[in-house]
């Protein structure tokens, strides 16, 4: 499948390419960082084929895409041609415009770990993976530990997690701006062997003694104590490292003659970061890392059966929001310092109880359409991807989404009460499962585990089940204005003809749908019903509209004017704005327009839909904004989907 228009569609509509500050993308989301949020078109975007939704949160645009968002990602690429610096996530380069500085601290925060963890997210999994499976071997008896194949193994699954400060560090050094080798090489001399030997041997004497800051050394840098720390699979000291050493970097560049750029760029920034690293950063690192996920496992311990119900219940709301990046960096940080992790278990059956939701909207769906769309979110979220089913299934059926929470959380709770723990770090969904074995062996909490997805599942798929498959019922007030057939007007005063002449053969061949031609005697454009703005073409060309009676109208002024990019049009309106009849929606300059050598004809054709019946010019002739010139005939209303469809607009 050619992704390509879809990439074009969304460049445009995120305010072109010039707008994005960085890209990036997870497993089915495209995460922008706009330069000015204002410029993109949400609506638009929402609307287009491909796309699931849009959310906005943690300092990004996020276009939810679903499986496919490698495919999309990689052709927007292709598109834009960003320059690396954009591909990389380069935030720190300040922005020519927008609201950046009002993003908040949160919003820059989880901006900034959903940025660093993304790229190395699936080499995580897939390494957790091994190490999972090696422990249900082991369990089932067709492996030992001192076997050869166990060995091997286990050192691929490990070398990530051991070595984890240099993948962070080659991640963060590109979310930075600082070029990835210096990443890589901070990281790998934190995890230096002769370091990592010398942090694990007895200290000879202890710093800041008896407070929480407290920290053992044995060498001195200098005479300066240096309290090594075992880095080995740590996150956030390479993270403040590396995010130092890029404005070390970018200082010696500045200051720094050309001529002697090339050797002393990197001593500089490697001495001065890499010392500063050891003697303060890392051990201040170390201790507020050490801090959080204490201060995280103590909570969840105060009452797991509670923590486990909430978590549950709540986990899918911050996945719609894209705000579970702030908490996955301690599924990792926890198992590299407790070896193991509480709170993935307790969230570990919110995708099965969207998985039984799915299901059950599947069984029960009439609709071809939604049984396929109910089928394939299933299939993603049995793989551990959540959002084509929250968001294409879910999201539209509110009580279905409600019953999927709560089942979630009484497989939270369940889970919480069993002491689950999550062992390596690895697939999502029912793949992982292997991930929650007790290396020692199989234990009550994993029998727990295994029966929070069951309970959860069957909650869900019976709630579905029981609730059916239709989307939320329409507003009654807006239910009631369905009509049969309807009047458009006309959107410019001139001389109004068969639109199967015009000089353009999408319109003559009524490709887009049937309608009528106007060779306008002024330059100005009205809204020939009353109704809501779907799309308003930044060029003025062009103006789609949805009227109140649920036609959806597309009014395109002259041919080929596209060219002009804007030139001689002044356009009155926004996406997603209100409109009575006779409003002014767009101001051209007929004159100039002919001038240029365009034809002015404004076309306006009633695009097709299933709802449509026929479409009858009333009209050819002398017309003003008052002048009837269409009557649609809509199909009768005969089910609650078609009646939610037009109360949609």
């Amino acid at each position: 499948m050619d992704y390509k228009p879809l990439a074009k569609d969304i460049l445009e509509n995120v305010g072109t390419k010039s707008n994005v500050q960085s890209i990036t993308h997870c497993v089915t989301r495209v995460r922008f960082v706009l330069k000015d949020e204002s410029q993109a078109n949400d609506a638009a975007i929402k609307n287009l084929d491909g796309v699931l939704d849009v959310v906005k949160q943690g300092g990004q645009y996020q276009v939810v895409i679903g499986p496919s968002v490698g495919s999309v990602y990689e052709a927007i690429l292709a598109v834009a041609k960003f320059p690396d610096s954009v591909v990389a996530g380069n935030d720190t380069a300040a922005p020519t415009g927008g609201d950046d500085d009002e993003k908040g601290f949160l919003n820059k925060a989880l901006g900034l770990i959903s940025s660093i963890f993304i790229p190395v997210l699936g080499l995580l999994s897939g390494a957790g993976m091994i190490k999972a499976i090696l422990s249900l071997c082991t369990v089932t008896g067709l492996l030992t530990d001192k076997s050869g194949t166990y060995i091997i193994l286990s050192a691929l699954g490990d070398t990530l997690f051991y070595f984890f400060p240099v993948v962070i560090g080659w991640s963060a050094a590109r979310k930075f701006g600082l070029k990835e080798i210096y990443g890589v090489t901070l990281g790998a001399f934190l995890v230096y062997p002769t370091l990592a030997t010398a942090a694990s041997s007895t200290a000879v004497s202890t710093i800041f003694k008896g407070t929480i800051f407290a920290l053992k050394y044995k060498l001195t840098f200098l005479g300066i104590p240096v309290a090594l720390q075992s880095y080995a699979s740590t996150v956030i000291p390479i993270i403040i490292i590396v995010w130092f050493a890029s404005y070390v970097y970018k200082y010696c560049d500045k200051v720094i003659p050309d001529v002697l750029k090339m050797v002393f760029v990197p001593f500089f920034t490697l001495l001065i970061a890499g010392i500063v690293s050891l003697i303060i950063i890392g051990p201040i690192a170390m201790i507020l890392q050490n801090i959080l996920s204490d201060t995280v496992l103590w909570l969840v311990g105060l009452n797991k059966g509670i923590a486990g119900f909430l978590l549950g219940f709540f986990w899918s709301i911050l996945v719609m929001f894209g705000l579970h990046w702030a908490v996955i960096p301690f599924f990792a940080i926890d198992v590299a310092h407790y070896g193991y992790d509480v709170i993935n278990p307790l969230i570990f059956a919110g995708g099965l109880a969207v998985l039984g939701s799915a299901v059950g909207v599947a069984i029960r769906a009439r609709d071809e359409r939604v049984k396929s769309m109910s089928v394939a979110a299933a299939i993603s979220a049995f793989f551990g991807i959540n959002e084509p089913a929250l968001y294409g299934v879910l999201i539209p059926r509110k009580k279905i989404l409600l019953s999927s929470f709560t089942a979630a959380g009484i497989g939270g709770a369940i889970a919480g009460f069993s002491g689950s723990k999550l062992y390596s770090f690895g697939a999502s969904g029912i793949l992982g499962l292997p991930c929650f074995i007790n290396p020692k062996g199989i234990d009550a909490g994993f029998i727990g585990l295994c029966l929070s997805g069951v309970i959860a599942f069957a909650i869900a798929l019976v709630a579905a089940l029981v609730l059916g498959a239709k989307k939320d019922a329409a507003d009654p007030k807006q239910a009631q204005k369905a009509v049969e057939h309807s009047d458009v007007y006309a959107p410019v005063a001139g001389e109004s003809f068969d639109l199967t002449t015009v000089n353009d053969d999408v319109f003559s061949k009524l490709i887009l749908g049937d309608g009528i031609a106007i060779k306008p005697s002024e330059g100005n454009v009205y809204a020939p019903a009353a109704g809501v703005i779907r799309v308003a073409y930044p060029t003025g060309h062009a103006v789609g509209m949805v009227t109140d009676d649920g036609e959806e109208l597309l009014i395109h002024i002259g041919i080929d004017t596209v060219n002009l990019q804007g030139k001689h049009f002044k356009m009155h309106v926004n996406q997603g704005m209100r409109v009575k009849k006779g409003e002014l929606l767009v101001e051209f300059d007929e004159p100039a327009i002919t001038a240029a050598g365009y034809d002015t004809t404004v076309m306006m054709v009633v695009t097709k839909t299933d709802r449509l019946k026929s479409v009858m010019p009333t009209q050819f002739g002398p017309v003003t904004k008052d002048t009837k010139v269409l009557n649609v005939e809509l199909k009768e209303l005969t089910t609650d989907a078609d009646t939610a469809a037009i109360a949609s607009h």
